[in-house]
């Protein structure tokens, strides 16, 4: 768990389409000085009119705190200043100035929103699972959807799985429960980023449908009951939780047929 306060939502939705590489949005009065102010990957970029007088740029924090400051080069047209994915979301004013006097301020919104659009089991999808994942990786683990609909970047840290799931993610768990897709080993990632406007697909590491849980059976008459899939990231204020139903049918979890459905 991240140092921020958490409270939960529930989010259900359709893979959106139409996703962007930068996002836009800025608002203020650049007089002659900004051209755009805008967000790409995990960085925020100042672009310069060939007017522009600024010798330096401040960028403030939504708290009022300095966030960045830099020294431009005369005739500059474009400075870019990482955010990563460890930043105070909200608005944040760009200063520029001129003999240490401001000549223009711009603001712009740096926040993400990240959402769960899909999970799918990888025993009912395993050409969807990642490369070199064997048959019984696929028979335990989900794969699970997530869109950036936001302005700002973010980075997944953690997924759970909680309620009626064979194999329910531990209090204790101290691995993300990620599945880190660019390691040659079997291992948690630590992080997964995303950027405004992306849509990245990843892997439980936590075995949520295992045959060897007990919290859930399956029967031939069919177990019906609901489950939460969670997401932590490093930004985001919240948890994003989607909400399924679920129904186990067979004569025991190894070969059950499990559906899902999106709580409504």
């Amino acid at each position: 768990m991240n140092s921020h306060n958490w409270t939960r939502r529930t989010v259900i939705g359709g893979i959106a389409t139409g996703l962007i590489t930068a996002v836009s949005g800025c608002t203020g009065s650049s007089d002659g000085v900004f051209e755009d102010v805008f967000v790409e990957e995990t960085a925020l970029v100042l672009e310069f009119t060939s007017e522009s007088p600024v010798e330096k740029v401040n960028v403030i924090r939504p708290d009022g705190e300095l966030f960045a400051e830099r020294e431009l080069p005369a005739g500059s047209s474009r400075e870019t200043i990482e955010i990563g994915t460890d930043y105070q979301p909200g608005e944040y004013e760009i200063l520029g100035l001129e003999d240490g006097e401001e000549r223009a301020r711009e603001s712009i919104v740096i926040e993400p929103d990240v959402q769960i659009t899909d999970l799918r089991l990888g025993r009912n999808h395993p050409e969807a699972m990642y490369e070199d994942a064997s048959d019984r990786v696929a028979q335990r683990e989900a794969i699970v959807t997530l869109e950036n609909t936001g302005t700002g970047p973010d980075a997944a840290t953690r997924l759970e799985f909680s309620g009626d799931v064979p194999r329910p993610t531990p209090d204790d768990y101290k691995e993300s429960g990620i599945h880190d897709t660019d390691s040659d080993i079997r291992r948690h990632a630590d992080t997964i980023t995303l950027t405004p406007g992306s849509e990245i697909v990843i892997y439980s590491r936590s075995m949520p449908f295992s045959s060897a849980g007990d919290e859930i059976s399956c029967s031939p008459e069919s177990t019906e009951g609901e489950f939460e899939t969670i997401v932590e990231t490093s930004v985001q204020d919240e948890d994003t939780v989607a909400t399924f139903n679920v129904t186990y049918t067979g004569e025991d979890l190894l070969e059950c047929e499990i559906e899902l459905e999106v709580k409504s």
